[in-house]
């Protein structure tokens, strides 16, 4: 499986030499949208920035089998005042809107791959990222994500002390609690022990965690997903995991999961089993009192990413349900699902489980 994910990957690397110079300075992309924030409905400024790439993805073990955002990186002439310019361009044509909103905002900053690798994001950088942060009152929150092997003690303390009393969080792509399908299912290259040091350390230095689980990994039945889905929920929040961001597979260019969906081996989840997971794993309101769970599906209602069945409406139904719920972080959105009618895909759902 590793030399597949390996040629694969070789294979969108070496379509990524030669980007034009003048996407250099260019974010991939950024938006503003409603979002849910710690303990009420805010807004999200989400900046997207194009670095060298994913240290992992590019290195010896070819990457996670389900990622194909190396394509948003520039992996050989990127440097890091491109990288400014592109967090520039975003920031101040956002910045007025921002500051006469009243509402209060999230920042997510993610480079598809490792904020606190110095080789993607150099300190310098961050640390001018962290001052401009700082003088914007309603960023009252942060986000950037990170493997593991790139955080230490050192970065931590330095973002905490210039970003002062904002709610910062550490992404961290955990993707399932289960060790096993965590190396070889997805080929991510880390261990729960590395994750628990991670969320330990970050502790210390007053950060909080954003945990992501992969809905649906390779490999995995319908049911199984489930399964490992509501396994991960309860035991992070157990541990009192600040966030819990449960991400379900699109099929994205370039990876194993892509080829194998080619092949017919690889399905895309329902959104049946996404709220069935959810149900499972959240059975009283209480056990949100100090974790958020989000969710926000790339590709949803299309062919490549999680759908309930072709009608759009019918999507639109489920999303509208997701979203609900995430926003208010009130299990009886879950519940309610069941209330509803549905399209002929329930049933179509629950037979082909008997089935398979």
């Amino acid at each position: 499986m590793i030399d597949k994910v390996k040629k694969l990957r070789a294979k969108s690397i070496h379509r990524l030499k030669g980007l034009p110079s003048d996407k250099l300075d260019k974010p991939v992309t950024y938006w503003i949208s409603e979002d849910r924030l710690l303990d009420k409905i805010g807004k999200e400024f989400t900046i997207i920035l194009r670095s060298k790439g994913c240290s992992w993805a590019l290195g010896d073990q070819g990457g996670c089998t389900m990622c194909g955002y190396i394509k948003d990186s520039c992996v050989d002439t990127i440097n890091s005042g491109n990288i400014k310019n592109q967090f520039m361009r975003a920031w101040n044509d956002k910045l007025e809107e921002i500051q006469n909103d009243k509402e209060n905002y999230i920042l997510k900053i993610f480079n598809s791959g490792s904020f606190f690798d110095d080789d993607e994001i150099p300190e310098d950088l961050r640390k001018f990222i962290y001052e401009k942060i700082a003088n914007v009152s309603n960023i009252t929150e942060v986000v950037v994500e990170s493997r593991t092997e790139h955080l230490s003690r050192d970065k931590l303390i330095q973002m905490r002390s210039e970003l002062g009393s904002r709610h910062v969080e550490i992404g961290i792509g955990l993707e399932t609690v289960n060790d096993y399908i965590r190396l070889n299912y997805i080929n991510k290259g880390m261990t729960f022990k590395e994750f628990l040091d991670a969320v330990n350390l970050c502790k210390q230095c007053d950060i909080g965690i954003r945990a992501y689980l992969l809905f649906k990994p390779p490999f995995m039945s319908e049911e199984s997903a489930i399964d490992d889905c509501v396994s991960s929920i309860k035991t992070l929040i157990d541990m009192q995991v600040n966030t819990i961001s449960i991400n379900p597979v699109n099929i994205q260019r370039g990876t194993l999961v892509e080829y194998l969906w080619q092949q017919n081996r690889y399905h895309v989840p329902s959104y049946y089993s996404l709220m069935k997971s959810l149900k499972k794993g959240i059975k009283t309101q209480e056990m949100l009192n100090f974790t958020r769970i989000v969710c926000d599906p790339s590709g949803a209602g299309s062919r490549r990413g999680i759908h309930s069945c072709s009608k759009k409406e019918c999507n639109i139904q489920m999303k509208d349900f997701l979203k609900n719920f995430v926003l208010s972080q009130d299990i009886i959105y879950l519940k309610k699902l069941d209330e509803e009618e549905h399209c002929y895909c329930k049933l179509n759902y629950h037979m082909q489980k008997m089935f398979n």
